[in-house]
């Protein structure tokens, strides 16, 4: 299995595939114009720039922007089954359509439960890495 980890910086935490379905705005605002999230937005770093975690998986590569992400795909992808996206679309404020949720947006060969136990045991190694290195 290919496996890689790094860090990159970006203007905009929100442009990840993941941000929306975990950071629920809570002002009323439209969620790009937001400020107030549960959980709490990122924060940016004495450059004024977010972290960006890429982890890349026999040639697949996921982004977040916070740990809160990578824990919530860590235990959508640990599941026996996949959930339903259109379930999952129900849960968050908003009336987003099923076939924009992030895991709509994985390729086939992602979703299958051979590569996603390979993956969420290398996501598990690189959240305990992050976590132990903050």
């Amino acid at each position: 299995m290919m496996k890689d980890f790094a860090i990159e910086y970006s203007s905009s935490w929100q442009d990840n595939p993941m941000a929306y379905w975990v950071h629920i705005e809570q002002d009323n605002q439209h969620w790009h114009e937001a400020e107030h999230f549960i959980p709490p937005a990122p924060e940016r770093d004495l450059r004024g720039l977010y972290k960006i975690y890429k982890v890349k998986i026999d040639g697949f590569t996921f982004k977040f922007s916070s740990l809160e992400q990578l824990e919530h795909c860590i235990e959508i992808l640990s599941m026996g089954s996949l959930p339903i996206t259109s379930e999952l679309c129900k849960k968050r404020p908003g009336n987003e359509e099923a076939n924009e949720h992030w895991l709509c947006t994985l390729p086939s060969q992602v979703k299958s439960r051979r590569y996603r136990q390979k993956a969420v045991k290398y996501l598990r190694k690189v959240r305990g890495e992050l976590i132990n290195n903050r």
